[in-house]
C-alpha cells in the first residue's frame, strides 16, 4: 500500500497541520524554510509554540499527507524537502471549502484569514466569494450577540464591558473587511466575465443602469424595445 492510501489520510487534522499542508501546496519546501516563514513573517501567530513543527511534518509524511525528498546541501548535510501528495492536496481543497462554523467564528478568525490566503490559487473567485459571504454572516451573528449580551447582562465592574466592547470592535472590523473584499472581488470578476452580470453576485446594490426604468445607452442606431403597441 502507497503512502497516499494509507488509513492515516482520513485521520483529522489541527488547524496547524491545514496550514503547514497549504503551505506546502504553494511549492515543496523544506522543513528550515518553513521555519523561516513562521518565524520572520507574520504568519509567526498561527505556529502553536516552537518545537511544533517538525513534528507536525512527521505525522503528515506518515499519514500519507506529505512526501519528502532529500538532496545534498551545503557541506555534508542533507536538505530534507516536502512536497504534497495527492491524498494531502484533496484534503488541502476540502478544507479551504469547508464551511464557517457559526458557533466558533470568534475563535477561529485567525485560521480563517489564512483560508483565505491559502485559496487564491485553488479556488475559483465565485468560490471564494461564497466562502466570503458565509463569513460575513457567522460575524454579524456574533456581534450582535455580545451586543445583546452586553445590553441585557451588564457584566460587574468596568473593564468586563470594555474587554467585550474590544471584542465587538474587532469582529464589527473584520466583518468591514470582508464586505469590502466581496465588493472588490465582484467588480474584479464582473470585469473579468467571471461571476456573470447579476449584481447581487458581489454583495452590491444594482447600478442606476440596471434599475426598472433606467435610460440605456443602447449604441449608435439602436431602437429600444417599447413594447407592444408603443408608438415609436
Amino acid at each position: 500500500m502507497g503512502p497516499e492510501q494509507g488509513q492515516g489520510t482520513t485521520q483529522a487534522l489541527t488547524d496547524f497541520e491545514h496550514i503547514l499542508l497549504g503551505l506546502v501546496a504553494l511549492r515543496p519546501q523544506s522543513g528550515y524554510e518553513l521555519k523561516r516563514l513562521l518565524t520572520t513573517t507574520p504568519a509567526s501567530v498561527y505556529e502553536p509554540s516552537s518545537g511544533t513543527l517538525y513534528p507536525a511534518l512527521r505525522r503528515l509524511e506518515r499519514r500519507g499527507l506529505l512526501a519528502a525528498e532529500t538532496a545534498p546541501s551545503a557541506g555534508r548535510r542533507t536538505k530534507r524537502s516536502y512536497r504534497v501528495t495527492a491524498a494531502g492536496r484533496r484534503r488541502h481543497e476540502e478544507w479551504l471549502r469547508r464551511p464557517v462554523e457559526p458557533t466558533t467564528v470568534g475563535r477561529d478568525l485567525g485560521t480563517h484569514l489564512m483560508r483565505f490566503v491559502l485559496a487564491e490559487p485553488v479556488l475559483s473567485t465565485a468560490e471564494v466569494m461564497l466562502w466570503l459571504r458565509g463569513l460575513a454572516g457567522a460575524l454579524e451573528d456574533f456581534v450582535s450577540g455580545v451586543e445583546a449580551y452586553l445590553a441585557t447582562t451588564p457584566p460587574p465592574g468596568r473593564h468586563p464591558s470594555l474587554a467585550l466592547r474590544h471584542g465587538i470592535a474587532v469582529h464589527r472590523a473584520s466583518l468591514e473587511w470582508v464586505r469590502e473584499t466581496l465588493e472588490a472581488l465582484g467588480a474584479e470578476g464582473l470585469a473579468a466575465g467571471r461571476v456573470g452580470q447579476d449584481p447581487s453576485a458581489s454583495g452590491r446594490a444594482p447600478t442606476e443602469s440596471c434599475r426598472p426604468g433606467a435610460k440605456r445607452d443602447l449604441g449608435p442606431g439602436a431602437k429600444p424595445d417599447l413594447g407592444p403597441g408603443a408608438k415609436r
